[in-house]
């Protein structure tokens, strides 16, 4: 099945914060969604 994970949008999310709002809260975003949906893990990119 194609498309993004929930993990993937939420990364994009925490991105689309560190831009217009607050780098550190979007870091914390994207580290968020990066290790609790295993992004980095599986070694494939969202």
């Amino acid at each position: 099945m194609g498309g993004i994970s929930l993990g993937g949008i939420i990364v994009i999310i925490g991105i689309v914060l560190m831009i217009f709002w607050s780098f550190w809260i979007g870091l914390i975003v994207t580290l968020i969604g990066l290790v609790a949906f295993g992004g980095f893990a599986r070694g494939k990119w969202y």
